[in-house]
């Protein structure tokens, strides 16, 4: 199975679905993660202002090569620029088409303004990525998936909850690179035991798989 992430900055996919990131890589898949913003305002300090970029990245660099991640992106948007327009949308497309994953899993709709952006540039380059177009940027694919991940806001009435107990201690060893003001830790492993308890394990991450795309069904018998 090949997984493309899309997410907004640099920490948003360990933090919504690290551990099944390290799932799928020790289950012998291959994921690929593709972030837009830089996370240059995560600073509490002026002094730091000028080095918060490549301390940030790299930290997400070091995070995303203990998941086992097959590659990690950045495109470096500023914060508060990760927004949806031709660039990123054309950026989502070719990333689409040149990694040609099964699944994509990106942001959700409720949450802030620029994970709602992601949300949208996923689903719609999720359709458009299929089309005969745009070819200076690759060749059509469609991946027959797409799920959405939580990272502020819990997913309303999720359709898969993911036992992530055998990989959870490689999501926080990869949360721990991340040097920052506050640690999401506590809170990260919390939901995770709420998600778990729902299904009867230590450790579980939600997901929601959207129907922006319907499911084509030629045999009856599929439905």
């Amino acid at each position: 199975m090949k997984v493309l992430i899309m997410g907004g900055h640099l920490d948003d996919s360990v933090l919504a679905v690290g551990a099944t990131i390290a799932k799928v890589v020790k289950s012998g898949g291959q994921v690929d993660v593709v972030c837009f913003g830089h996370s240059d305002e995560d600073f509490a300090d002026v002094s730091d202002k000028d080095t918060v970029v490549d301390r940030l990245v790299s930290q997400a660099e070091q995070a995303h090569e203990i998941l086992g991640v097959n590659s990690f992106t950045c495109f470096h948007y500023p914060d508060y620029a990760v927004q949806e327009n031709r660039e990123t949308y054309r950026l989502c497309i070719e990333s689409i088409r040149k990694h040609q994953p099964d699944i994509i899993i990106s942001h959700y709709w409720a949450e802030y303004f620029q994970h709602r952006a992601m949300a949208r540039l996923a689903c719609d380059s999720w359709w458009q990525a299929g089309w005969a177009c745009s070819a200076d940027i690759g060749k059509p694919w469609t991946a027959r998936a797409l799920y959405h991940f939580e990272v502020v806001h819990p997913i309303p009435e999720p359709t898969e909850i993911v036992d992530v107990s055998d990989a959870f201690d490689l999501k926080i060893k990869a949360l721990e690179c991340f040097e920052s003001g506050y640690s999401f830790t506590e809170q990260v492993e919390t939901r995770a035991r709420y998600l778990g308890s729902t299904i009867g394990v230590r450790y579980a991450e939600a997901l929601k798989k959207s129907a922006y795309l319907p499911r084509t069904v030629t045999n009856i018998e599929d439905l």
